[in-house]
């Protein structure tokens, strides 16, 4: 049986993307399924299996902690987990939906675990950009178990408009990876599995 819940409907997500260039649902997964998942990152956290996030990719990939300072764990392209396997394939659903709507070539996805402590951020900055032209859409999964000033929200920038995200757990985001966002300072420590929707297949190699 599937943990995720999409009440929404994918009709009003593709309208959502097409008119604002993003669409958000809350409680796609429930505070018990996130708290799993928390305590699943956390012992992969405490066993030194996340590293530090680098700006770029490939050969241009650096560690800039003045840009963002949050730490991720590639997830394999067959999740371990069986509730991140569930995740997975509902983004992976999510891909002929966007391609018909679109008129895009999407093939795959690529997805990571990101944890923000206390203090870290992620400046103003796009997902597809020169040196990365493959990523089409940004999908986060929120799962931290947020409360009012523990900070980390998400901000993307819309011609002269700020949309102000809170990474409550159980809320999903979809936008498109050219649009600019920044994650703002958390003041507590912040969970979430982040992607991209590309249109091309993913390997091993972008571990």
């Amino acid at each position: 049986m599937s943990t995720i819940v999409f009440e929404d409907g994918i009709s009003e997500m593709l309208a959502s993307i097409e008119s604002r260039g993003y669409y958000e649902c809350k409680q796609v997964v429930s505070s018990k399924t996130a708290e799993r998942l928390r305590a699943y990152m956390d012992t992969q956290y405490e066993q030194d299996q996340f590293k530090k996030a680098g700006v770029g990719k490939g050969a241009s990939l650096v560690i800039n902690e003045s840009i963002r300072k949050d730490s991720i764990l590639w997830i394999e392209r067959e999740p371990k987990n069986e509730l991140v396997a569930d995740y997975a394939s509902f983004v992976s659903e999510l891909i002929p939906q966007l391609n018909r709507h679109f008129f895009l070539p999407l093939k795959d996805k690529e997805l990571m675990y990101a944890i923000y402590e206390k203090g870290s951020f992620y400046k103003k900055h796009r997902d597809r950009f020169i040196g990365n032209q493959h990523r089409f859409f940004t999908v986060v999964l929120y799962l931290t178990d947020w409360q009012e000033g523990d900070g980390g929200e998400l901000v993307i920038y819309k011609d002269d408009t700020q949309i102000k995200v809170t990474p409550t757990a159980g809320t999903f985001i979809i936008f498109m990876s050219e649009m600019e966002h920044e994650v703002l300072p958390a003041l507590a420590r912040r969970y979430s599995i982040t992607g991209w929707v590309t249109d091309v297949p993913i390997g091993l190699t972008f571990l």
